[in-house]
């Protein structure tokens, strides 16, 4: 998976989350691997806490705040913790449905807030007005500087309902504080249509669960409708779920390598595509929010002479995680495996993908992009990608 969800909780101290971890049967400072010495360190400063400490505490927060810690003590900026509540809301969102705003983030490093990937069309985000490139400083009068990510999140999370007054810094540098009123956001990541000289237009949102299901039927539909040329948008794509991106690499691909993972022990894992293909002339628009499985994609579908690239340089990712559901409830979303392109490239290392046509919307149209209000004549790059199509005709 690719993308986190706005459902963390606050950061307590580390040496207070151990502590009562341990209280809690969470002992995280014994492993298979582990120094016993220190496993009975922590227990008996844990023992001296009980019989001294004035103070009360939440043991279920502390419990969570423990397991967040050590899972965050990695340094893997792709690994993470989830209680019982995150873990159930990040289930819905894998399925393209979730409770909260509609945003996707990450940490800004200019401004210490948190910069919007996507925002999800129809969203609660998107109809207060907040889209990809704008940056979260503030929620509820509380600043974002010097928080970590995870109590940024936690700072957002609320029900079904309620609302949050949150201020933006705009893409175009304008500063607003919008009030967003919580709510389910079920989104569809595939739209298509057909363009002038019958080029198909496929724009996926994400590769979350059933994009596979209605990219295949948008290729057949657009096929079926007399389609010559294809585009695919991966633009502000924040990626999703292997097994889905492979089956559209799959329908699309002659036989040969589409995937390599490589686990923790050096064994290679390669799927393969089958001799189906569709033979038909493509290009993949990208930017800088094209993260993960969206540029690995377009990645692919370049290393196989299938499709040019077109638009801005990528992200760079060549992790991939998997989820493992915890006793309590709860899950470990971790970095199990490194991931590499048909020709052996990590994406990470390579610092993304580099458009075979290098083109970038000015901060005005991008805006106007990630809004959905950027007419498909006004956008220089899918005008770019049509013209090299016509080229390659």
């Amino acid at each position: 998976m690719i993308l986190l969800t706005l459902a963390l909780m606050l950061l307590a101290s580390a040496l207070t989350c151990l502590i009562f971890a341990i209280n809690n049967g969470f002992l995280f400072g014994i492993s298979k691997n582990a120094n016993k010495a220190a496993g009975r360190e922590l227990t008996a400063l844990l023992e001296k806490i009980e019989d001294v400490y004035i103070g009360e505490y939440d043991s279920g927060e502390v419990s969570a705040e423990a397991m967040r810690a050590v899972v965050n003590a990695l340094g893997d900026r792709w690994s993470f913790y989830m209680t019982p509540e995150e873990y159930a809301e990040y289930m819905d969102s894998s399925n393209n449905q979730f409770a909260g705003i509609g945003v996707g983030v990450i940490i800004d490093e200019e401004t210490g807030g948190m910069k919007v990937m996507y925002t999800y069309r129809g969203s609660p985000a998107d109809i207060a007005g907040i889209i990809a490139g704008d940056v979260i400083v503030g929620i509820d009068e509380k600043s974002l500087t010097g928080m970590s990510i995870e109590e940024m999140r936690g700072l957002l999370a609320r029900p079904i309902g309620e609302s949050a007054d949150i201020s933006v810094i705009h893409v175009n540098g304008s500063v607003e504080t919008l009030r967003v009123v919580y709510d389910m956001v079920f989104t569809d990541p595939i739209s298509f249509e057909m363009l002038e000289n019958s080029v198909g237009y496929i724009r996926i949102d994400n590769f979350e669960g059933g994009a596979a299901d209605g990219f295949i039927s948008a290729v057949d539909q657009l096929l079926a409708q007399g389609a010559v040329a294809l585009v695919f948008d991966v633009r502000s794509n924040g990626g999703g779920r292997v097994g889905e991106m492979t089956r559209m690499l799959d329908y699309l691909l002659p036989e040969g390598e589409i995937f390599i993972s490589i686990d923790k022990s050096g064994k290679e894992d390669i799927t393969m595509s089958d001799s189906a293909m569709i033979d038909i002339p493509a290009v993949v628009l990208v930017n800088g929010y094209s993260f993960s499985a969206a540029e690995y994609f377009a990645a692919t579908l370049r290393e196989y002479g299938y499709a040019k690239v077109v638009g801005e340089q990528t992200t760079g990712k060549s992790r991939s995680q998997r989820t493992e559901p915890l006793p309590g409830g709860g899950a470990l979303h971790i970095s199990t495996a490194q991931y590499l392109t048909k020709n052996r490239v990590a994406l990470y290392d390579a610092g993304g993908i580099t458009p075979d046509y290098l083109i970038v919307l000015s901060d005005d149209e991008f805006a106007m992009f990630v809004s959905g209000n950027l007419g498909l004549s006004d956008d220089p790059q899918l005008q770019l990608a049509l013209t090299v199509l016509n080229q390659k005709e």
